[in-house]
């Protein structure tokens, strides 16, 4: 860092030059900090500071320019190189960029912005894609020979990782063989199943963590020995594997949704970190470096976007890939979801409920919690589980406990994890005078509520799309009735033709003294524009109303 100046220019325009001396270094936990003291500073003062820093060149960059608290007057920013590099530069979210120029002997991209808002994270949005940002690249050397060729592309970087991916010493390859010819799998199962029983057999034996930075982490001899890699390791492994079996596959480099993404058109190689694998012959994915995942379930936010596909293609005796963008499709809607099926009735003095509850979670909406029974002790287990039924009602009497379907190889055809039990709580119920007040729309779980203060700024964007329904059983106890049945009547919707796309209904039918409420929560879609964002709003209060519904009991 060097050629450090700040300034003082205050309300008056008087401008106070800081001296070097006022400028000290300080590190604090290992980061280095500048501590200026500024003289003169009042109301509506200014502050300006410029620096100058020197490092190593790199021929990919990207400047955001949009803080959470701090909003941006003016933002200019130039590239300047010598004439015979050519820079491709994009602006985006509203960042501008001229077209360059060449001023002497050097190459200037000029680019700008006025007036840019502060952007505050918001939930069920995605702020990082949506800054306002400059990437740049160098694309062209016009010294040389061949001028016209484009440096840095996507072909080039995936020839790159590919040749690291699938190089393999004679070592390794008979190391993998060995590796899955212990396995001792069946004979005649189809391609898919031997990709599944590949991928569990590697994760239940390899511990996979990126920290792991020695060259031990990537060698299959060493992965197999110490049973450690690191996520490219972990790949290589994988990938080893399928070449084994010569099963077909694609490597993708997926554009992260909540992550700035990959631009096809501005090659940024510094992007590039994740990594998945695609099956031609079934259109999954698998995640290697996911070691609570299983196929075809990989991260949701490598899903529902683009990534750079690299297919693979002989010349000769040589393999080599070609890089092409495509979408990465996320598994469908309908198999993620977190449902309920919960029972309730007044104890003989009706002073508490007995509630049997099950909760069922297919899909994404399982993937969180089937880690409780791969990694945790018998009694955190437990502990775990009795957080998951208590989320229905809070009690310390819980009884019947019953879980299945825990194994991660239970998401291989979506198996839903269920957990059961038996609650005793007289926390749901009231009594005013002669009355029973039963508090049933907390029998659905704690449930968020939506607030905004400020004009929304950004679009909304799930995780993952999914469905969330709610059976509730009620025995009404006898001689009363429910006064105010009616309220657990709701609806609120969008549609796209006869698909719900978004919405919250709850409906109820009462017969004799069963009722039964029906409470269906849907977000069809992975992204709302703007001009829904009011119905998403209603959508998410909508279910934090009915969590506050309290039916009153009266005596007939």
């Amino acid at each position: 860092v060097n050629d450090i100046k700040a300034r003082v220019i205050t309300s008056a325009g008087k401008i106070i030059n800081i001296v070097s001396s006022s400028i000290k270094d300080e590190v604090i936990e290992g980061t280095r900090f500048k501590f200026f003291a500024m003289e003169g500073l009042e109301k509506n003062s200014e502050i300006e500071f410029s620096y100058v820093t020197k490092r190593n060149p790199t021929f990919f960059g990207s400047e955001t320019f949009q803080g959470k608290s701090t909003p941006y007057a003016k933002v200019n920013v130039s590239i300047v190189v010598p004439k015979h590099l050519k820079f491709e530069a994009a602006g985006f979210n509203g960042f501008k960029v001229l077209k360059d120029s060449v001023i002497g002997d050097e190459r200037v991209i000029a680019c700008y912005a006025e007036n840019i808002k502060e952007l505050d994270d918001e939930k069920y949005g995605l702020r990082e894609p949506n800054l306002q940002r400059l990437d740049f690249k160098l694309s062209y050397n016009l010294s040389g020979n061949r001028s016209d060729v484009k440096l840095y592309t996507w072909n080039e970087m995936s020839r790159n990782i590919y040749g690291n991916l699938t190089n393999y010493t004679e070592k390794e390859k008979k190391a993998i063989a060995k590796f899955i010819k212990a396995a001792n799998f069946p004979d005649n199962v189809t391609e898919e199943k031997t990709i599944q029983l590949l991928e569990d057999y590697m994760k239940t034996r390899i511990n996979i963590d990126d920290k792991l930075i020695s060259e031990d982490a990537e060698n299959i001899e060493a992965i197999i020995k110490t049973g450690n890699s690191n996520n490219f390791g972990a790949s290589r492994f994988f990938i080893a594997m399928l070449e084994n079996k010569a099963i077909p596959y694609q490597v993708v480099f997926p554009s992260v949704r909540d992550q700035l993404p990959l631009v096809e058109n501005l090659e940024n190689w510094n992007r590039i970190d994740e990594l998945l694998i695609f099956f031609p012959s079934t259109r999954k994915y698998l995640q290697p470096s996911g070691n609570t995942l299983r196929y075809p379930y990989v991260e949701p936010y490598w899903t529902g976007t683009r990534g750079l596909f690299l297919k693979i293609t002989s010349i000769g005796d040589m393999k080599t890939v070609v890089a092409k963008f495509d979408s990465i499709a996320m598994e469908p809607f309908d198999q993620h979801a977190h449902n309920m099926e919960v029972s309730a009735k007044l104890n003989e003095s009706g002073d508490s409920l007995f509630i049997n509850s099950k909760q069922i979670f297919k899909g994404y909406g399982s993937i969180y919690y089937r880690p409780i029974w791969a990694y945790l002790t018998g009694d955190k287990q437990d502990e775990a589980v009795k957080d998951i039924i208590s989320s229905v009602a809070k009690s310390e009497n819980i009884q019947n406990i019953k879980v299945e379907n825990t194994n991660f190889t239970d998401l291989w055809d979506n198996k839903p994890l269920m957990v059961s039990g038996t609650i005793q709580t007289a926390e749901l119920l009231d009594k005013a005078g002669k009355k029973i007040l039963f508090k049933i729309g907390e029998l659905i779980g704690p449930q968020e509520q939506m607030y905004q203060e400020k004009p929304r700024q950004l679009p909304v964007e799930l995780q993952y799309p999914h469905i969330l329904e709610r059976v509730i059983r009620f025995r009404v106890p006898d001689g009363y009735f429910i006064k105010n049945v009616n309220d657990l009547n709701s609806s609120i919707e969008i549609k796209e033709g006869e698909n719900v796309v978004l919405g919250f209904r709850s409906s109820y039918t009462l017969n004799g003294s069963d009722l039964v409420v029906d409470v269906l929560e849907t977000y069809r879609l992975l992204k709302y524009p703007m001009s829904q964002f009011e119905t998403f709003k209603k959508v998410i209060n909508a279910a934090a109303d009915f969590n506050k519904i309290v039916l009153v009991l009266e005596k007939k």
